[in-house]
């Protein structure tokens, strides 16, 4: 009996680990690597994106694929996280918003 719920735990720790491989950011948490940040210094807390699109001279997103979950909407996974900065007077791109799309 011992060996059959110690196999199971066994079992949903490491379901439950590969989860968080892909997913393993709530979406507070990933929106803070963010914050007061330029594009660059975010890349580099953040990681490379899956992508980079420019929608115009002063904008470009980041879009990351398969990092967060909705903590408050019963853990629902994220499909894509899309991270806006804009260009400021200096000519950096600093951080402006996130946008994220459940799966």
């Amino acid at each position: 009996m011992k060996t059959s719920i110690l196999a199971a735990a066994i079992v949903a720790a490491l379901a439950l680990s590969g989860c968080n491989r892909d997913y393993g950011f709530t979406r507070s948490a990933f929106n803070a690597k963010f914050v007061d940040k330029t594009e660059d210094a975010a890349i580099d807390t953040a990681g490379k994106p899956e992508r980079i699109e420019a929608p115009d001279a002063d904008t470009h997103v980041l879009v990351y694929a398969k990092k967060t979950f909705d903590q408050e909407n019963g853990n629902a996974r994220d499909a894509l996280a899309s991270v806006t900065f804009k260009k400021d007077a200096s000519g950096k791109y600093v951080y402006a918003g996130i946008d994220f799309q459940p799966e």
